[in-house]
């Protein structure tokens, strides 16, 4: 027993508990617990009984059109997202790492902007700014002649999904941007010197030389931005509510009124389950086809 007191696993196990201890209480237990609740049938309310009704709400589920209508548009939206956010991030990191005289840091503080905006802030401001009657955006494109009437934006189907994937991808370019940038200062200057000298013009030194090392950083920054955009909840709740007419309805949103107006809380923990799933699912083989391009 003293050997093992005094062994340094048995330290760093201690050090590493009450880290532990408080990750269990605000991360494990709440997920344990809501995934336990998607079998349940259990009602909103303090003394409200319920009991185990096993996959009863998975396979209510299999018929629940707003459920799937919900699911695809979260899809549409999460992935549309990632690629706006990824490819203005990459350009616009490519932006920042030209060699710059004067202005670079002025240029990177403007370019965090939209990324430490809280998103509430941010949500409002687009919902005024995208307003069809008095929103600046309106305002400006029939003041410049590109539109002659107002555009509803947030009043449409089309374009409310339209409007809340382009401010969303908005808000996580800058995340992308500095990812990617980090990624793109540490190529060596002297394997792209080596490849102009062998007649590689722009484009090929960055399809064939740079693009490969930024696969590590696209992946890492690619898949956070796609678990906080199928995760989220207040972008659209604060801009559309799932509006109009259940457009941009994502299965977060539909599973808070699932759970807050409708009162039913076991079947919302089993449309959050079926997020779960579906997130680690899309996570694990997208990590193992870029792995495999690695290797």
């Amino acid at each position: 027993m003293r050997k093992i007191v005094q062994s340094n696993w048995f330290f760093a196990w201690m050090l590493l508990l009450p880290a532990a201890f408080v990750m269990i209480a605000i991360r494990l237990w709440p997920l344990v617990q809501g995934v336990g609740l998607s079998f349940t049938n259990r009602q909103l309310g303090a003394h409200v009984p319920y009991n185990f009704v096993g996959l009863d709400n998975f396979r209510a589920l299999l018929t629940d059109t707003v459920y799937w209508d919900a699911m695809w548009f979260t899809v549409i939206y999460t992935f549309s997202t990632v690629i706006i956010a990824y490819f203005t991030g990459l350009i616009v990191a490519l932006l920042m790492n030209m060699h710059m005289k004067y202005g670079r840091g002025v240029f990177r503080s403007l370019l965090m902007i939209p990324w430490i905006i809280p998103g509430v802030v941010a949500a409002y401001v687009w919902r005024f700014s995208l307003n069809d009657q008095v929103g600046i955006i309106n305002v400006m494109l029939q003041t410049l002649g590109i539109t002659s009437e107002p555009i509803p934006f947030l009043a449409t189907a089309y374009w409310a999904r339209i409007s809340v994937i382009v401010t969303n991808a908005w808000g996580n370019y800058p995340f992308m941007a500095l990812v990617l940038l980090a990624g793109l200062q540490n190529v060596s200057e002297e394997i792209k010197e080596a490849a102009r000298i062998d007649g590689a013009n722009a484009v090929q030194v960055f399809r064939y030389v740079v693009w490969p090392q930024l696969k590590g950083v696209t992946a890492m920054c690619t898949t956070l931005v796609f678990i906080w955009t199928f995760n989220s909840f207040d972008h659209i709740f604060l801009l559309t509510s799932g509006g109009p007419a259940r457009a941009t309805n994502v299965v977060s949103i539909h599973a808070y009124f699932t759970s807050f107006s409708r009162m039913n809380v076991g079947y919302a923990a089993t449309m959050a389950t079926t997020m779960l799933v579906f997130m680690l699912f899309v996570t694990v083989i997208y990590m193992r086809i870029i792995r495999g391009k690695d290797d």
